[in-house]
């Protein structure tokens, strides 16, 4: 473990992001290959299913996901405040929560699953292999749901040590569970062709094995405070805290994540092909974004300990610096999708439909790789010094103003493509980033940041 109030801010902020970034770039690469497989050994079905089905299970658990993510907040501000006692039963408390709604979350999914694949207009017709997009989303949520507290825990300890500053032991565990992933793929959907369902069975049993090797690592190393079993207990005043953290990050994934979903509804009813093409472009962001994403999730942790040791100056720098290098990755992105959209995404599919609507989508929705540096960035910053509210507050606009009605808006358009569909994204980032930035000005600049209190201070 590793203290992140100390040292040079730009050492140590490549230092502690270096591991989110490998971890990035190898779950990114277990996402390319999983797409690759079901686009070149399954059906379309099986690429639209298996994204529609993981969109729809993304979306119920971001309900929960802000709960742990406050919780390793208020752990993080803890130790940077040097508050043993609160820190042990930030985790004890978040442990709880956390696995609570795991089981609420399978449930759901095995309850109203389908019900879910029908709101969001997947398509039901039979292709000519006999398999339908809404089939094979069913079979992938239901595999996901058996594995889900599998999955909690997992990312529970992975959350723990990077709160912890420890950020390379999460990057070796996702590591081995991406490697696990992609040799379970290539026996359910290459050997066994189980389509979607493969794909989900492959990462259910990653995951699990995943969260054996961490558990088992996490029993034998101390935590930098004393911890046992006696802080596995409700306590009032954590729970209020996380909760005051946590539900405006819920807010906040949850808003997003039903913002796409709509967007995904959209495009469902324009076909099979352009639901597959979703999945791709969908594919190639979160490859592009895998800086941007690791250097935000490092802000998290960097912002929480330095807001909790007085020293916020430390984590604005830091914010300043993340997104300078974030761009030096999306800028060129930005470019190379732009000139060369049919070459790129012809490397994942194919099909010649896929291809041609995936690359029709991709040269507007590029543009939100440079977008998402400055907003995911910022947003780490304000969630790990507590100002979570707001986060929600300009998501909501954002994703229900802007991206929504402008979607919406142009796939009306007579001879709409999802080159139209996709300009609702990039517009939505504008006005996000307008109102971090205005936030910014008016709450938190000339010394005013410095002068927040501390959530943690009260308990």
């Amino acid at each position: 473990m590793q203290s992140l109030t100390e040292g040079k801010v730009s050492s140590l902020l490549i230092r502690f992001s270096g591991p989110f970034l490998l971890a990035g770039i190898v779950q990114m690469g277990h996402g390319l290959i999983n797409v690759f497989l079901l686009s070149w050994l399954a059906s379309p079905a099986s690429v639209a299913g298996a994204f529609n089905g993981g969109l729809l299970v993304f979306t119920l658990t971001s309900v929960f996901m802000g709960l742990g993510t406050g919780g390793m907040i208020l752990l993080g501000q803890f130790v940077g405040g040097k508050q043993d006692k609160n820190a042990a039963k930030a985790v004890g408390n978040t442990i709880l929560v956390q696995f609570a709604v795991a089981v609420t979350c399978a449930l759901f999914i095995l309850a109203l699953g389908r019900i879910s694949i029908r709101i969001l207009n997947v398509p039901y017709y039979l292709l000519d292999d006999g398999l339908s997009a809404a089939g094979e989303a069913w079979r992938f949520m239901r595999v996901v749901a058996f594995g889900m507290v599998f999955q909690t825990g997992y990312n529970i300890i992975n959350s723990m040590l990077r709160a912890l500053g420890d950020s390379k032991r999460p990057m070796i565990f996702i590591a081995i569970s991406c490697v696990l992933n992609i040799g379970f793929d290539l026996i359910f959907i290459g050997v066994l062709h189980m389509g979607a369902a493969g794909a989900a069975l492959g990462t259910v049993i990653a995951q699990v094995c995943g969260f054996t090797i961490a558990l088992l690592y996490l029993l034998k190393k101390k935590f930098p405070f004393a911890f046992g079993f006696r802080d596995i207990r409700p306590d009032k005043d954590i729970l209020k805290k996380t909760f005051k953290l946590g539900i405006p990050i819920s807010m906040q994934m949850l808003l997003n994540m039903l913002s796409f979903t709509v967007i995904a509804r959209i495009i469902n009813g324009m076909g099979t092909a352009e639901a597959a093409a979703n999945s791709l472009i969908n594919t190639v962001f979160n490859f592009v974004i895998v800086v941007p994403s690791a250097l935000g999730s490092a802000l998290s942790s960097i912002s929480a300990q330095n807001f909790g040791a007085g020293k916020s100056d430390r984590a604005l720098k830091s914010t300043k610096l993340a997104i300078m290098f974030s761009l030096c990755i999306a800028v060129p992105a930005v470019l190379v999708a732009n000139i060369f959209p049919t070459a790129i995404v012809s490397l994942l599919s194919p099909e010649a439909d896929v291809v041609r609507v995936a690359a029709q989508f991709l040269v507007p929705f590029s543009w939100d790789f440079v977008l998402f540096s400055f907003v995911f960035c910022i947003n780490n910053f304000y969630n790990g010094c507590g100002i979570t509210t707001f986060v929600a507050a300009h998501e909501l606009v954002a994703a229900f103003l802007v991206r929504v009605p402008v979607t919406w808006l142009l796939s009306t358009l007579p001879e709409a493509t999802l080159f139209h569909v996709a300009i609702g994204t990039p517009a939505a980032s504008v006005a996000s980033l307008a109102m971090l930035l205005i936030y910014y000005r008016v709450k938190l600049s000339r010394g005013k940041l410095a002068k927040l209190q501390m959530d943690s201070a009260s308990i």
